[in-house]
C-alpha cells in the first residue's frame, strides 16, 4: 500500500514523555469499535441519546488519536537511529497511516454531525460502511505497531542495550582493521636509512680510490731511483777496471815464518 505522504503541522509547546504510546493505542483501536456497535443499535432505536453517545465518543476519539500520533512520534524518533533499513521503512509507513487515521477520526466526527442533521436511514448506514473501513485500518495499524515491537524491537530497552552493544563492538572491530592495515603498511614499506648507503657507496669508493694514485707513484719513483743507483754502480765498476771481491771469499793466507 503506497499514500501520499502528509503530515500534521502542529508541534506541542511542551516535551511528549516516552514510551506512553501504547496507552493511547489501545483507546484508538477501541473507541471506534464502541462507536460502530452503538450505531448498529441506532439504525432501530433511532435513539437521541445514542446518537449523542456517539458524538460524544467520536470527540474522545479525536483526543486519542491526536495523542497516539504524538506520543508514537517520540517513540519512532528515538528509536529510529538504532533500525536497520527494513525496519526504517516498516517505521515510516506505520507513522504515515497513522497520520491518514487522525485525519480520518476528524472526518468521521464531522460526518457523523451531516448524518445527524439529516436523520436519515441511507445516511445512517454510509456512515457505519465508512466506519468499518476506518476500523479495519485501525486494527491494520495496531498489527504494523505490534510487529515493530516484537519483530524489530522498537523501543525494547533489551533490544536497545544490545543494539547498542552490537555497535560498540562494531568500531571496535573497524578501530582494529585500521590499526592492522597500517601496521602491515609499515612493515612492508622500505627503511629509509637502509636506502642511504646505497647511493653514497659510488662516492666512497671513488674517495677511497682517490689517495691511492700519489702511492702508486712513488713505488714507480723508487723503482726508478733503485734502477738509477744500479746503472751508477755498474758504470762505476766499468771505470775503475776492478772488480769488487766478493764478501764470501776467505782472506789470503800469510806464510809460516822460518
Amino acid at each position: 500500500m503506497t499514500l501520499p505522504p502528509i503530515d500534521i503541522p502542529l508541534k506541542l509547546p511542551f516535551e511528549v514523555p516516552l514510551l506512553v504510546h501504547p496507552l493511547f493505542v489501545h483507546f484508538a483501536i477501541a473507541i471506534p469499535v464502541i462507536v460502530f456497535l452503538i450505531e448498529l443499535v441506532n439504525l432501530k432505536t433511532k435513539s437521541r441519546a445514542a446518537s449523542v453517545t456517539s458524538l460524544s465518543l467520536l470527540v474522545l476519539a479525536m483526543i486519542v488519536f491526536a495523542g497516539a500520533f504524538f506520543t508514537g512520534k517520540a517513540d519512532g524518533s528515538n528509536a529510529f537511529a538504532l533500525l536497520g533499513e527494513e525496519a526504517k521503512g516498516e517505521l515510516g509507513f506505520h507513522k504515515l497511516l497513522g497520520t491518514y487515521l487522525v485525519y480520518g477520526i476528524g472526518a468521521l466526527f464531522l460526518l457523523k454531525i451531516l448524518a445527524m442533521m439529516i436523520r436519515q436511514n441511507w445516511m445512517r448506514t454510509i456512515f457505519l460502511l465508512i466506519l468499518l473501513v476506518f476500523i479495519g485500518l485501525t486494527f491494520k495499524q495496531g498489527k504494523d505497531g505490534g510487529e515493530l515491537v516484537y519483530k524489530y524491537g522498537v523501543n525494547v530497552e533489551a533490544v536497545t542495550n544490545l543494539q547498542n552493544e552490537i555497535d560498540d563492538l562494531k568500531d571496535q572491530l573497524k578501530t582494529a582493521k585500521e590499526e592492522c592495515a597500517a601496521k602491515k603498511e609499515s612493515e612492508s614499506a622500505p627503511e629509509e636509512p637502509a636506502a642511504e648507503p646505497k647511493s653514497e657507496a659510488p662516492a666512497n669508493e671513488s674517495t677511497e680510490s682517490a689517495p691511492k694514485e700519489p702511492a702508486q707513484s712513488s713505488v714507480s719513483e723508487e723503482s726508478v731511483e733503485e734502477s738509477g743507483s744500479e746503472a751508477t754502480t755498474e758504470e762505476s765498476t766499468e771505470d775503475n777496471g776492478t772488480e769488487i771481491p766478493a764478501e764470501s771469499e776467505a782472506p789470503a793466507q800469510t806464510p809460516a815464518a822460518d
